[in-house]
C-alpha cells in the first residue's frame, strides 16, 4: 500500500479556518475529486463534517476517538493505523485531512499532492512542515487566478526519495 497526502495550503500552510477552506479555487476542487474519486481516502471526524467534503466512490475511513460515531457512507476507525491496516490491500490511499491527520500520516506518506494557494492566509487548521530535502517534485502545474480562482496556485505532486 502507498500512502498519499492530498491538501491545499497556503504560503504559511493554512488549509482552512472554521472548518473551512478559506479561497475559492473551483480548479483545485475538480482536481482533488478527480484524483481521489476512485481511491479510498482517509479522514479526520472534522474533514468529514466539513461543507467542503467530498465522498470517494471507492471506500472512506474517518478516524474518530468517539467510540459512537456514526455517519452514513463512512466507515469508522479508531486510530489511523487501524484505518491502514483496514486498507492495507489498496495499492494507494489518500488522506484527506485535516491537520491532525496530516500530522500523524506525513511520516508514513509516499506522495503529497499539494496545491500551494500563492498567499497568505488567516487560519485555526495547518498542513504540517515537511523537509522538501527529503522529497523530489514529480509534477508542478502554476495556474493564475481568473474569473473563476480567486488566487494563483501550483499543482505539486512530491514523491519521498
Amino acid at each position: 500500500m502507498k500512502i498519499a497526502l492530498i491538501a491545499a495550503a497556503s504560503e504559511n500552510n493554512v488549509i482552512g479556518k472554521n472548518n473551512k477552506l478559506v479561497w475559492d479555487l473551483p480548479t483545485d476542487f475538480s482536481y482533488y475529486k478527480e484524483t481521489v474519486r476512485y481511491k479510498p481516502i482517509v479522514m479526520g471526524r472534522k474533514t468529514a463534517e466539513s461543507p467542503d467534503f467530498f465522498f470517494s466512490e471507492k471506500r472512506n475511513i474517518v478516524v474518530t476517538r468517539q467510540a459512537d460515531y456514526e455517519r452514513k457512507g463512512l466507515e469508522v476507525c479508531n486510530s489511523l493505523s487501524d484505518a491502514f491496516e483496514l486498507l492495507k490491500a489498496e495499492p494507494l490511499v489518500f488522506v484527506t485531512g485535516g491537520s491532525q491527520i496530516y500530522k500523524q500520516a506525513l511520516p508514513f506518506a509516499d506522495y503529497i499532492y499539494l496545491t500551494r494557494v500563492h498567499g497568505y492566509f488567516d487560519g485555526d487548521a495547518y498542513f504540517p512542515e515537511f523537509n522538501e530535502d527529503e522529497w523530489k517534485i514529480v509534477k508542478e502545474d502554476f495556474r493564475t487566478s481568473d474569473e473563476h480562482n480567486s488566487h494563483d496556485f501550483t499543482f505539486f505532486v512530491y514523491e519521498k526519495l
